[in-house]
């Protein structure tokens, strides 16, 4: 996982829609020779466009953070580290990833739209490992619950009721609440 890329250019006003163009197209095809700064931009995690007009010239800024994609080598080196004595990942680990999917469902359906399909099946499967976990502070006795709700979400999710998935989801984000209030 490399680091934030930076391009900085200066250009006319006039220019900026043909420059935004190659930006999409970079996005869409890959940056070309003549536009190869823009290969910063591709399968990127997170892109921050600054403009700004400084005495009659337009300056872009973009920051591209590249995606967390790492190589083979990477992947099971990490995994390796990540996981506990059990085989299983580190349960903040897991919370972590569990937190960013269910952001990612909770807001998608907020907005009227149904999530990807990967992030909820990564989410399920993740709620189903951390149900694994037991022992003091980990909110076993909302497990049942929890699980209860994440079938009911996912029954909704595979009907394609995005009615039933919102209500669902709404359930396991007051369940989630109940129990990190008492145990965070």
């Amino acid at each position: 996982m490399g680091k934030d890329s930076k391009i900085e250019r200066m250009i006319s006003t006039g220019e900026l829609p043909e420059f935004f163009r190659k930006m999409a197209s970079a996005m869409e095809t890959g940056a070309t020779d003549e536009n190869a700064y823009l290969s910063a931009i591709e399968g990127f995690e997170k892109l921050k466009i600054s403009i700004r007009n400084e005495q009659g010239q337009t300056v872009i800024k973009i920051k591209a953070r590249p995606s967390k994609m790492p190589d083979q080598d990477e992947t099971a080196t990490s995994e390796a580290e990540s996981r506990s004595d059990t085989g299983k990942p580190k349960y903040t680990q897991l919370k972590k990833r569990m937190k960013k999917s269910f952001k990612t469902i909770f807001k998608t359906l907020h907005a009227g739209e149904m999530p990807p399909a990967e992030t909820v099946e990564e989410f399920i499967a993740d709620s189903e490992l951390m149900t694994s976990y037991t022992g003091k502070g980990l909110g076993d006795e909302y497990y049942s619950e929890y699980t209860d709700a994440c079938e009911v979400f996912m029954e909704a999710f595979k009907a394609g009721d995005q009615e039933a998935a919102h209500t669902a989801c709404d359930e396991i984000n007051h369940i989630k609440t109940k129990c990190h209030a008492k145990y965070d």
